[in-house]
């Protein structure tokens, strides 16, 4: 009889197979590889084929919140994700990866397996673990001064110098720091302390901490004197351990991570108990973004290749059979749709891992490839983009990364700007570079957004405000593009002049190129 899992993998083989994401498929709730794609087996801990009939759980050490994930998603049918898993293989490097998992569904719609796909977010997890060291050393630092500050306050003639330079270090530091004394009276709290916590007054009290509205992660109530300070005064250090909420009167709710330690005296009892204060307040809305961005890129990807299979399979079943050409024509959409997906997912991968864009350079006219995007957005938005400027501007490029990155400025000016206002390109050219700009009158972007903007999963607050899909990975890619060909994309926005995204190339690229 024949197979039915190899009509199923032999069904999704090519589309997987040509995937640049590390992409494999399995059977049966064992989680039986059947085909894993060359992207998945040039990971940097897989060997170039995989053992016959292996589970795929059984390729990692401490996988096993990986194999809750296989597991949760072949017993509810439903697509899932898990971030940042510890993986491993024996004798070899270890690293981290997000995982997104989807059900293998046969021509019936039912489930037989599932499609496994790896993200590499070692360097992200990397950056993070850096950042904590970071914290603890500023923490350790911020110790052995007020030690030394104490050690001599000791010496009558140095006492004032001596305090006046505490108060001028923790001054400077941004997190907040609070020093009380034996008895638990307030001894300092340095600006950055009373700015995160909004508390007035050069003096704080504890009656001022008293009235200041912390919470535990679960919207519980805490009392900063019981739970906080009473661990602190006993001698009981903590560091980075204790998140909590933080519910200003103005209503803003920020994420402060507490830490603490004390100062002993000569006989070992609390002479001083400091605490600090660490908001991550913008660090978990950049992660709650990263993973909306994860769930819409999940969906995404699905959806287009969900959109294929239904061609698929009409032409499979001869219906309608006079619709034949307009089903692959459809087919050959989506398969490009993912295609630029996965691009656009691993160009940013390679630029967040510190790498420049691998570029195939020739000789091209960025006039025309500026007219070829115009054309492709008319049969959405009518006419409402304009070319302006040269008529003509060689130079060496890779025209293929250039198209995908006027066309994510077209495109973002377009969704962002005023509705039904034209989208003005403009092409000009000096003696050795090459400008784009891409102009769109409406809001302005907010400054604190444009500090940020052309991060990897950042949006602005309007666009998220606004309910408008997007990945936040978009202008990722054109900065990284701007920085390969060796120049450089900058941004120009207010109420008055609207919003300009300027992209700035040297006429050639071929000597910014990194060698090999």
């Amino acid at each position: 009889m024949p197979d039915p899992d190899v009509d199923l993998i032999h069904r999704y083989r090519p589309a997987v197979e040509r995937s640049l994401l590390p992409t494999l498929l399995t059977v049966t709730e064992q989680h039986i590889v059947r085909y894993a794609n060359p992207a998945f087996c040039g990971l940097p801990v897989m060997s170039p084929e995989l053992p016959a009939e292996v589970s795929f759980p059984s390729l990692f050490q401490g996988a096993e919140a990986l194999r809750a994930l296989l597991d949760r998603v072949f017993r509810d049918g439903v697509t899932d994700m898990a971030a940042d898993v510890a993986l491993g293989r024996p004798g070899g490097r270890a690293f981290h990866g997000t995982a997104i998992v989807a059900p293998l569904l046969d021509e019936r719609a039912r489930q037989r397996g599932l499609v496994v796909q790896i993200l590499d977010t070692t360097e992200q997890v990397m950056a993070r673990a850096r950042e904590a060291q970071a914290a603890r050393d500023v923490q350790e630092a911020n110790e052995k001064l007020i030690v030394a500050g104490i050690r001599e306050q000791e010496l009558a003639d140095r006492a004032n110098q001596s305090a006046a330079e505490l108060r001028a270090l923790l001054d400077v530091v941004s997190q907040g720091v609070a020093v009380f004394g034996a008895t638990g009276e307030v001894v300092l709290v340095n600006p950055a302390g009373r700015a995160k916590l909004g508390l007035s007054g050069a003096r704080p009290t504890l009656d001022d901490y008293r009235r200041c509205d912390f919470r535990h992660l679960d919207g519980t109530p805490l009392d900063f004197e019981q739970e906080v300070l009473s661990r602190v005064m006993r001698g009981e250090p903590f560091a980075d351990e204790d998140e909590v909420l933080l519910h200003r009167p103005d209503g803003a709710v920020r994420h402060i991570v507490l830490s603490g330690g004390v100062v002993r005296d000569a006989q070992g009892r609390v002479a001083l108990a400091m605490n600090l204060y660490r908001d991550v307040t913008q660090v978990r809305e950049l992660e709650q973004v990263r993973e909306q961005c994860m769930s819409l890129i999940t969906h995404d990807l699905r959806s287009t290749m969900s959109a294929a299979m239904y061609a698929a399979e009409l032409i499979k079943i001869g219906r309608p059979a006079d619709n034949v050409q307009m089903l692959a024509e459809k087919i050959l959409r989506s398969m490009s749709r993912m295609d630029e997906m996965s691009r656009t997912l691993l160009d940013v991968q390679r630029l967040r891992a510190g790498h420049r864009l691998p570029l195939l350079l020739g000789a091209c006219d960025i006039v025309a490839i500026a007219r070829e995007v115009i054309d492709d957005l008319a049969s959405f938005h009518d006419q409402r983009v304009a070319l302006r400027g040269e008529a003509r501007v060689e130079g060496i490029w890779s025209a293929g990364e250039l198209r995908r990155a006027i066309s994510n400025l077209a495109s973002n000016a377009l969704k962002y700007g005023a509705t039904g206002a034209p989208v003005i390109i403009t092409v000009e050219k000096t003696s050795d570079r090459a400008a784009v700009a891409v102009h769109n009158e409406g809001p302005p972007i907010a400054p604190e957004d444009q500090a940020r903007l052309f991060a990897p999963f950042v949006r602005t607050r309007a666009a998220v405000a606004g309910g408008q899909r997007g990945w936040g990975l978009g202008l990722t890619f054109v900065h990284g593009c701007a920085e390969a060909h060796g120049g450089r994309v900058t941004l120009e926005s207010s109420a008055e002049r609207g919003t300009t995204f300027t992209l700035e190339l040297p006429l050639d690229a071929r000597p910014y190129q990194q060698p090999g």
